[in-house]
Parts: structure tokens; sequence; C-alpha cells
């Protein structure tokens, strides 16, 4: 990403949050007066009530349109200046989710009639060694790398559940995720 595109991404963040404030607290003062009306002045209720509904949509669109982006940049290394976008990458990169992508990934070997079974089973191997350095406490992985393996690990375009991808692209994740680890220092 070039650094106009991360001051766009950071100011459309920024602006999208601010909006989804904005919206939910005029659905609350709307609806609020919503009711106030229904008890003093019924004929202003409905059209109050409409008011806090069309808030309420405006706030779950802003909602949706900054998840959606978040979402987006979680797998742009350079956009990682961005502070909301590194902090939720190191969040997927703390030891307590990385212990919940390894049981994930135990749960998926043990039944993997729930994806694509025969993915599964050609890479249970890097599958098991992905999940034991996920619940090793020795080893940092890289944010990035965290990122891409819950991408790997949930429905969606990912070639563990998703049989329209090669089936080749299940082992390249998984290594590229390994390989984002590395351990920790002695401090």
């Amino acid at each position: 990403m070039y650094a106009w595109q991360i001051d766009r991404a950071a100011s459309e963040l920024r602006e999208l949050r601010h909006e989804e404030v904005l919206d939910a607290a005029l659905a609350g003062l709307t609806f609020g007066l919503a009711i106030t009306a229904s008890e003093l002045a019924r004929s202003f209720a409905v059209p109050l009530l409409v008011g806090a509904l069309t808030s309420i949509f405006l706030a779950g669109r802003a909602f949706w349109r900054h998840w959606d982006l978040l979402d987006r940049l979680l797998l742009e290394r350079d956009a990682y200046r961005i502070n909301e976008v590194r902090r939720r990458a190191e969040r997927s990169a703390r030891m307590t989710n990385r212990q919940l992508l390894a049981a994930s990934i135990t749960r998926l070997l043990a039944h993997p009639y729930c994806a694509c079974s025969a993915r599964v089973l050609a890479e249970a191997e890097e599958l098991e060694a992905l999940s034991r350095e996920l619940d090793d406490p020795e080893l940092i992985l890289d944010p990035i790398c965290a990122v891409a393996c819950e991408r790997l690990l949930r429905e969606g375009p990912s070639p563990l559940f998703d049989e329209a991808l090669p089936a080749g692209d299940t082992g390249v994740r998984i290594r590229q995720i390994r390989a984002g680890f590395e351990r920790r220092h002695a401090e």
C-alpha cells in the first residue's frame, strides 16, 4: 500500500467510527422522544419512531462498512501503521486466541467431514504441527500470520472449506502461517 492509501484508510476508519457513534446516539435520542411523544403528543410518535429506525439502520450500515474495511486491511502489512488495524491484528496473535485456533484445528482433525475432508486429511501432519505451535507459549506469532490462520480456519474463502479454491493452497497457507512463528527472547 502507498502512504496516501494508508492515510485514506485511516481517515475512513475514523469517519465510519464517528458515523456509527453519531447515528447510534441519534437513534437513542429519537427513540426516547418517540416514547415520550406517545404519551404527550401522539401525532409525533410515529414519525419519531421512523426516524429512530432509520438512524439504527444507518448506524448498522456504518458499523458494517467499518468492520469490512478493517477486515480487508488486516492482511495488508503496511496498514499496520494504523493503530486500530495493528491492535486488532495483535489481538489475533494473543495466546488466548491462539489456543482457540489450536482447539479449532484439533476439532477439525477429529471430524474432518465438516470441511473438505480430503484436503484436511492431506494436510493433517501440517495442521497438527500448526496446532502444537499455536499452543506453545514459547513461540511468538506474527500478527499478520495469526490473521491468516483465522481466515484459514473460518468458513468462506478458505481452501479448507471452499472446493472452488485450488487444493494446493491449503498446504501453502499453512506453511506461510508456520513461518510466522519465532522463539520468545529471554528477558
